[in-house]
């Protein structure tokens, strides 16, 4: 069924409460250009879509009114972006169904040249052609002209001149809508969201949360106010956690699961309110132990909210508090983690499922295996130099950055105030400096803005450097900030070698101050852990009990083959081609000294073959065959080696991170392209080699 209805006329019914919005909905998020763009369209008469509406006699939970108890309602299903924008325009005000971040009110229209613009001082001040849309359609071309005489006379004349197209702008209101009805008593709310999502394939469509909210609201019919309130009041506290966080916290509290389906959409609604009791008291906690004690004070400090699932999850099923404070020590830990190494990037409602089974589980202190789970995704947890690399000031390591400089009392270079307040928690700056400023590097012939712009070239002060410093070179303004400020450049990781200071040695800056960066955050994070915990064994110890897979193999020997009793240098090979399947993937770590049923059996075979028969002697030896068969430049850049001892024996962990090039193997004076796949690594055919390389490294010299 389907009906004409013109602009004007569905304004009143909104007025009158008629045309009502279901609480499913999301709330009003177009933009400016999306409001100019759908007036230009009116005006011109060029089609704007149709609008659609649920008609139910069904009692159902609505935004902005109440549904009749004894009559239909129609709820809006498909327009409300735009009857939002129109209502705003003609009324001068917001629907009684609104909820969103930002309204537009100040809407112009050029007479003359009939353009849309929003209110631009210097273009519209003193130039008599604009006139505001919200002013004129609320007024109505009838009333405009009645008032003329009283009207600027150079305006005046201006709208004598163009009365068409103000009759145009003025009839706006009767443009017409198709508006269609599903009708009937028989669609659940599931059913009507996705009859949205189909009709509106070309907008945003309804998420899961979306749709959970609906659920939750049919139960409980004021929660949407609630969540909205509680998520102002975080507001306040820098930590506006929106509407798919909190009902994900609420469905991991009330169920043990964030999926959203399943024992969910069961729950009764007295289970929803008492977590939900328990999941409010539970943030407020971490929220007051994130930024007392781990200066993290908003959100801004975290890549993502989804790092804080888990532990809100987690302390309301404590009775929000943390049980020891070794746990809680470690929840910080893991949090700090979590954001640095994208735990949530890619399949991330997987992962958090994931983790928030182990935080409902039995275990008290689930860090250990959460931890774990990163580490078995990534291959380590600690920071090296060449994660900075030209990192960016909204990555996770320059957020980072900012957390630990709080943390090492950073001040303001120029007044001496510290940037953090440690009694109230707040941020007293957050004026992101260039060291090296980019008008002093172009002098100096470098205009890489990826680096100029790198979190490594960037410190936190409370106020915008003295104008002068902000153009100068590093060696003629640090030597005074040293002098007056004792302690501050040391504070924000800053190397004090003076030679450093000069535009011509700007990139071995950027990489000495990568290492300070990098030393800081990871002993900044390690400071977190329990002082009786051995942060190194317990990580190769989870690696090893995660067995083999696409990112991690295990060798028991490097050179030594056990079952011959002999050197074989086969085995070597071995570990480069393994090496380089994981420097051609998405990177891998690979572990000498254990065998295939993840046994540690240590490296001594290996030593004693050597001619200096150490980690030394070891370590050297696998250097020389890398750069013999991967290079220089790859076993530098993106392969590190580590020694751990586990039960008295020794392990040699390779981390290859993934190469921004091909790698490929010399073998019997032939090139090999090793790809690791799955738990293996294979040789690739070369149409295969080259489908891969296209794919993953795009063109290649």
């Amino acid at each position: 069924m389907h009906e004409v209805k013109s602009i004007q006329d569905l304004l009143n019914q909104i007025g009158r409460d008629e045309i009502l919005l279901p609480e499913f909905q999301r709330g009003y998020v177009w933009n400016r250009d999306q409001v100019r763009g759908l007036m230009q369209s009116l005006y011109r008469g060029h089609p704007t879509g149709h609008l659609l509406i649920w008609r139910t006699y069904k009692p159902s939970p609505v935004r902005g009114g109440n549904a009749p108890l004894d009559g239909h309602s129609l709820l809006l299903l498909d327009g409300q972006q735009r009857l939002t924008t129109l209502f705003v325009l003609f009324r001068g005000k917001a629907p009684r169904f609104y909820e969103g971040e930002s309204l537009y009110f100040d809407l112009y229209f050029n007479m003359q040249t009939e353009e849309f613009r929003f209110w631009q001082k210097l273009r519209m001040a003193n130039n008599p052609a604009w006139i505001g849309v919200h002013d004129f359609l609320g007024e109505g071309l009838t009333n405009l002209l009645e008032r003329l005489e009283q009207i600027d006379e150079e305006q005046r004349i201006v709208i004598q001149q163009n009365l068409a197209r103000l009759g145009r702008l003025d009839r706006v209101r009767d443009y017409t809508y198709t508006v269609d009805q599903v009708s009937g008593d028989d669609f659940s709310v599931e059913e009507v969201v996705d009859i949205f999502n189909r009709v509106n394939s070309k907008g945003t469509p309804l998420t899961r949360a979306d749709l959970a909210l609906a659920h939750i609201c049919s139960l409980w019919p004021e929660a949407r106010t609630a969540l909205r309130t509680f998520s102002a009041s975080m507001e306040g506290r820098g930590f506006p956690v929106d509407f798919n966080f909190l009902v994900r916290c609420l469905a991991g509290v009330a169920t043990g699961s964030v999926m959203l389906e399943g024992s969910f959409l069961k729950t009764p609604a007295e289970t929803l309110q008492s977590a939900w009791e328990q999941m409010q008291a539970a943030f407020e906690h971490l929220v007051v132990v994130l930024r007392n004690e781990a200066y993290i004070i908003g959100l801004e400090d975290l890549p993502t909210n989804y790092v804080l699932v888990p532990a809100t999850i987690y302390l309301a099923r404590q009775g929000g508090q943390f049980p020891t404070d070794a746990i809680r020590r470690c929840f910080i830990r893991w949090i700090l983690l979590a954001g640095l190494w994208a735990r949530y990037s890619g399949a991330s409602e997987t992962k958090l499922q994931q983790d928030v089974a182990l935080v409902t589980g039995r275990d008290l202190d689930p860090t250990h295996e959460l931890e774990a789970a990163i580490l078995r995704e990534r291959g380590r947890v600690t920071l090296q130099e060449g994660d900075l690399d030209r990192a960016r000031i909204d990555s996770a390591v320059a957020r980072l950055s900012r957390v630990v400089a709080r943390h090492r009392e950073a001040r303001d270079w120029y007044t001496g105030v510290r940037i953090h307040d440690p009694l109230t928690g707040k941020s007293l700056g957050d004026e992101r400096h260039h060291i090296f400023a980019r008008r002093v590097l172009e002098h100096a012939g470098f205009d890489d803005l990826r680096r100029i712009n790198a979190v490594a070239n960037r410190v936190v002060l409370g106020q915008p450097a003295p104008k002068e410093h902000r153009s100068a070179s590093p060696a003629d303004y640090l030597p005074e900030i040293e002098r007056n400020q004792p302690g501050a450049l040391q504070a924000q990781s800053v190397p004090l070698d003076r030679a450093l200071w000069q535009p011509e040695r700007f990139l071995d800056f950027l990489a000495t101050r990568r290492r300070l960066l990098a030393a800081a955050m990871n002993e900044f994070i390690a400071g977190w852990l329990p002082e009786s915990q051995d942060n190194s064994e317990q990580n190769v110890r989870a690696l090893i009990a995660a067995g083999e897979n696409e990112t991690l193999e295990f060798k028991s020997s490097l050179r030594w083959d056990r079952r011959e009793e002999r050197v074989n240098n086969v085995l070597e090979q071995m570990v480069v081609k393994t090496l380089a399947g994981f420097l051609n993937a998405s990177g891998g770590t690979l572990l000498m000294g254990v065998d295939d049923d993840e046994a540690i059996i240590g490296l001594a075979a290996d030593y004693a073959t050597l001619r200096k028969r150490d980690r030394d002697g070891f370590e050297l030896h696998l250097h020389e065959i890398l750069i013999r068969d991967i290079g220089e430049a790859a076993t530098s850049s993106f392969l590190t080696v580590n020694f751990h001892e586990i039960d008295g024996q020794d392990i040699c962990q390779v981390t290859a991170e993934p190469s921004d090039h091909p790698i490929y193997v010399e073998h019997q004076k032939e090139a090999r392209f090793y790809l690791r796949v799955g738990n293996g690594t294979r040789a690739l055919p070369v149409n295969e080699a080259v489908m891969h390389i296209g794919h993953r490294f795009g063109k290649t010299r």
